[in-house]
């Protein structure tokens, strides 16, 4: 450990440490502007200046290295001054109409240090010469008039999010944020994560939707987590009278850096959907109102009207553990129908269920993808359907990263690294065996032939081969299309090649809690069939297309749903169901992390979640629901330890 003091108060950091880490543990704050704990220090905007004793001038306290015998002043006359200085300037240099912008009254890290520093006027008259504006993007505006080319936005795009859309362009005080070299943002490469939107200091880049709708102090800030894909990314759920306004990464969270990707951030507030406010019955061809007794009467008259062998359930994987499982008592262990299954068409969760069988928890976790030094992705579209997890790929050095990636269509990731193998189609396992040739440093007889016959480039195959052997940290990420039931004797193949090269594995599972259902037991990937009555437990997700095809040859259709959708629109009776941010509910991600989604929102009193429905279905049939879900999901071996 390293001792120094701050402000004459002793203080120990770990080696490697800097001057700000020190004096942040020690419990003084400097101003900051550039820097941002999630990213490597910059040291551009000067406001962090700490005196440090022995030095010829004032140091940047961000990237000073902190050493043994140290001693640092942060509040003396002299950085004072530097600090007032730094600001006067950054103040100078652009159109900061504090009054106007959505980010004023302590949400704007800018206006908040003057204050700090006892400014309350421009000591220096700006220019009042207009910067652009670029209204492009669909989500968020980019207003070059209060930029202080701090440089957060850009390091973030590359750096966090590996996309390197972001750049500055001119030269001094002519500097502006650019896309693409200058191309509109709604044009450019942006992929609309809107993470740099979140890390800017000032309101240089915002939010449209949130923008002028209340400071941060007049928000309700609910931490939760990402139901968008298995991969359950941290999130805050920022609300107002009982109405969502925005949703921002959790920066305090370790995994993933505290990033979203657009349909984290994005997709709950650009929902545009009808809400379904009363139960409906279809009379006359036409949906009608009927109050919640009744329609509760009318699912349990047709339930037991019918052979329960006949009857078929199918739920969302958007629902919560506590859903699942209770909709799993109800119709399986209960009324024992013939089908209770997970909507979608996907069976990878399936599949490391059925892997545990005989490796036991053989998948390591998402923070593997940090270390790796290569990856071997096999059927998985990182980019599109996983974007965060992507985003740690992505970020890796271009020529020090190996990338092997077989897919059924071209995948965008491979054109961020030097060193690859790429192959379109489903020829999964002779690549396998292509790299299990040079695991050891030998040759492949029919090297030449593979390479040929998948049409890869030539040079770039080899030059990737020929480093197999020099792996330190590989690890193999299977999507979907390679991870059925059906290739289960070559995804055992696959592990066993993992354990001898020393890789660990990722099963990239299907919709966000579809782990959780293999592990309660519920079918997936089924055929929806034709039955006398079948129940879809849909809540807030989207219609499956290959589920709405096989509905449309069912019997009695009964829908619970938050929307009018095309579910509702061939159902003979729809139940209101709550939003994913009116209910709390646990979620098993992708690799095993057990998170909570926090209640954020108030449901009116018509909406009812699926376990409230069903508890009330068992009160009329005298059954007794299993809530023991944690029992449940641990009496199976999983592949990976729950958290």
């Amino acid at each position: 450990m390293i001792k120094l003091t701050v402000n004459e108060l002793p203080v120990e950091v770990e080696p490697g440490s800097t001057v700000l880490e020190a004096v942040q543990k020690a419990g003084f704050n400097v101003p900051t502007l550039c820097y941002h704990p999630k990213l490597v220090p910059y040291g551009a905007c000067r406001l962090c200046l700490v005196e440090v004793e022995g030095a010829r001038t004032l140091q940047p306290s961000c990237t000073f290295p902190a050493a043994e015998g140290m001693k640092v002043q942060t509040d003396t006359e002299k950085t004072k001054a530097a600090r007032h200085f730094v600001l006067s300037m950054l103040f100078s240099e652009r159109n900061h109409f504090c009054m106007y912008c959505q980010d004023t009254d302590g949400d704007c890290d800018l206006q908040q240090a003057a204050y700090d520093e006892g400014m309350n006027h421009w000591p220096i008259t700006p220019p009042y010469k207009p910067y652009y504006v670029d209204t492009s993007h669909p989500d968020f505006v980019l207003d070059n008039n209060r930029c202080i080319i701090c440089r957060r936005c850009v390091r973030t795009c590359a750096e966090l999010v590996g996309n390197h859309t972001l750049g500055i362009e001119e030269r001094g005080s002519a500097n502006v944020l650019v896309a693409d070299g200058n191309v509109p943002l709604g044009e450019s490469t942006c992929i609309s994560c809107g993470n740099c939107v979140q890390v800017c200091p000032t309101g240089a880049l915002f939010d449209r939707r949130s923008m002028y709708q209340g400071r941060e102090t007049d928000l309700t800030h609910t931490k939760s987590v990402c139901l968008d894909c298995s991969v359950g990314c941290y999130r805050v759920v920022k609300t107002r009278d009982n109405r969502l306004v925005r949703v921002d990464g959790d920066m305090d969270a370790t995994f993933a850096d505290g990033l979203l990707c657009e349909k984290g951030r994005y997709n709950p507030v650009r929902e545009d959907r009808v809400r379904v406010n009363q139960p409906l019955i279809r009379r006359d061809g036409e949906l009608q109102p009927i109050n919640w007794e009744d329609a509760l009467n009318v699912v349990s008259t047709q339930l037991k009207a019918h052979d329960s062998a006949e009857i078929k359930a199918y739920i969302s994987g958007r629902q919560s553990i506590e859903n699942l499982s209770a909709f799993q008592s109800f119709f399986k262990e209960n009324y024992k129908v013939g089908q209770a299954a997970l909507l979608g068409h996907d069976e990878s969760a399936a599949v490391s269920f059925e892997l545990a069988r005989e490796f036991g928890a053989f998948e390591s976790d998402l923070n593997a993808l940090l270390e790796a030094d290569a990856a071997i992705i096999l059927g998985a579209d990182m980019i599109n359907d996983y974007p965060v997890a992507g985003f740690m790929l992505k970020r890796k050095l271009s020529d020090a990263f190996n990338l092997v990636m077989v897919t059924k269509e071209a995948n965008a990731l491979a054109n961020h690294f030097t060193n690859r193998l790429v192959s379109v189609g489903e020829n999964y396992e002779q690549i396998i065996n292509l790299l299990s040739c040079y695991k050891d440093g030998g040759v492949c007889d029919e090297t030449e032939k593979i390479i040929e016959s998948e049409g890869l480039a030539a040079h770039r195959a080899y030059r990737l081969l020929q480093s197999v052997q020099l792996w330190q940290d590989p690890v193999i990420i299977l999507g979907d299309e390679f991870a059925k039931l059906e290739n289960l004797e070559a995804l055992k193949k696959l592990v066993r090649y993992a354990q001898q090269i020393g890789a660990k594995v990722i099963i990239m599972k299907g919709d966000t809690n579809s782990f959780a259902a293999s592990l309660l037991g519920l079918e997936l990937n089924p055929e929806v069939g034709k039955s006398p009555v079948a129940f879809y437990a849909l809540g807030d997700g989207h219609a499956c297309h290959h589920a709405l095809e096989g509905m449309k040859n069912g019997g009695y259709k009964i829908v619970q749903t938050s929307y009018m959708d095309e579910f509702a629109e061939l159902a003979d009776l729809v139940l209101p169901g709550k939003i994913w941010a009116e209910e709390e509910g646990h979620y098993l991600t992708t690799d095993g992390r057990i998170e909570l989604n926090r209640q954020a929102l108030e449901a009116d009193g018509q909406q009812r979640s699926v376990s409230e429905v069903l508890a009330d279905l068992s009160a009329k049939s005298g059954f007794s629901l299993q809530t023991d879900w944690q029992a449940a999901m641990t009496s199976k071996v999983a592949s990976i330890v729950l958290a």
